[in-house]
């Protein structure tokens, strides 16, 4: 399935989101059920849109999964221990405060949530600014050739895969922090 030819899109990996979303409400107003188009037809597109959405997806669907295995950006990999460590904090806060049996236990927990969420914040925009940095290939890569860049394409390619990762778990994170705090493990 090609995402760009379901979008009827230029296969590039530089996209401007803003069109894309556009084009997708368009064709999604189109295509929808209640307006006459087909369940399949119309999961089909919000299929593709959700590939081009994500560089993560997108640039997988170009290099394809040949390029799973293979070097990462150091730039990336040295978050890796970082993110590994904010995970395990959070972890930890979360199974001290569920066996705390006191009102009193779980505040004095309760004052580790602001530096444990500064922590997951100051990550996302680590992550986020990694993210931009490797999109930022993107018009190389199309301007280049694909072919050309086919190593690159993977190494980046994996390194967003990675990035996408970690934002998910730590949102994830995040999320439940904010549950701890509004007393939903209690």
């Amino acid at each position: 399935m090609d995402p760009f030819l379901i979008l009827g899109l230029p296969e590039r990996l530089a996209v401007d989101t803003g069109q894309l979303e556009e084009h997708f409400r368009r064709l999604g107003k189109e295509a929808h059920p209640d307006r006459g188009g087909s369940a399949a037809d119309f999961e089909r597109l919000r299929f593709a849109y959700e590939v081009v959405k994500s560089p993560a997806k997108r640039i997988r669907a170009m290099v394809g999964e040949a390029e799973s295995r293979g070097s990462v950006p150091g730039e990336v990999m040295d978050l890796f221990g970082s993110v590994a460590e904010a995970m395990e904090a959070v972890e930890q806060f979360l199974k001290e405060r569920a066996v705390a049996r006191s009102g009193l236990g779980r505040a004095v927990l309760d004052a580790k949530i602001p530096a444990l969420r500064k922590s997951l914040e100051d990550l996302i925009e680590k992550l986020g600014d990694l993210e931009s940095g490797l999109i930022d290939w993107f018009p190389f890569f199309d301007e280049k050739g694909w072919d050309a860049c086919e190593a690159e394409m993977g190494e980046v390619a994996r390194g967003l895969v990675f990035l996408e990762k970690w934002q998910a778990q730590i949102r994830e994170a995040t999320g439940k922090l904010f549950e701890a705090l509004l007393g939903g493990m209690s």
